[in-house]
């Protein structure tokens, strides 16, 4: 009983230790229809969107001088320079295809091609820049929301931090 209990599990496990990881050029395949290149790239430019319109708002309501405001864009420059550069579609095409590799089967692979290659598919990949920037949109307006709430909670951390020390 023994034996045929393990053999009746090895059996059932084989299909899933065994199942074909996918080649390189089929995942390159589904990045390139996917756009995905862009939305990395379109990302960046986001990114950048936020943090502009996230130091707008810590300085909300300040005059700040000329030579701090330009200390303020070489700062933000030089970050997303660094990003661009560490994030750049060069050095995250490989880092994406091991993630697939390790997460996805060829049979799934290939049914991820067959839909985006389908009309619906089509529409999902034309729309996603679309559905990103709507989404960036609300969640800086969730965050402006949050922003004053988030600065109460840190005044009131620094206030206790100050009475700790002065007892």
């Amino acid at each position: 009983m023994k034996k045929i209990l393990i053999t009746l599990v090895a059996a059932l496990m084989t299909p899933l230790a065994f199942a074909a990881q996918p080649s390189g050029e089929s995942i390159r395949e589904l990045m390139e229809i996917t756009d995905t290149r862009n939305l990395v790239e379109n990302g960046m430019n986001q990114a950048d969107q936020m943090m502009q319109a996230s130091m707008r708002q810590a300085l909300q309501g300040q005059t700040i001088p000329a030579e701090d405001q330009k200390v303020l864009d070489d700062m933000r420059a030089d970050m997303m320079a660094l990003l661009k550069e560490e994030m750049s579609w060069t050095s995250m095409e490989p880092l994406f295809t091991e993630v697939y590799q390790k997460s996805l089967t060829q049979s799934e692979v290939d049914g991820m091609l067959e839909f985006y290659k389908s009309k619906a598919g089509k529409a999902v990949v034309a729309k996603m820049p679309l559905i990103m920037q709507n989404t960036m949109t609300l969640m800086q307006q969730r965050m402006a929301g949050v922003a004053p709430k988030m600065q109460e909670i840190q005044a009131t951390a620094m206030a206790k931090l100050q009475e700790n020390k002065s007892e």
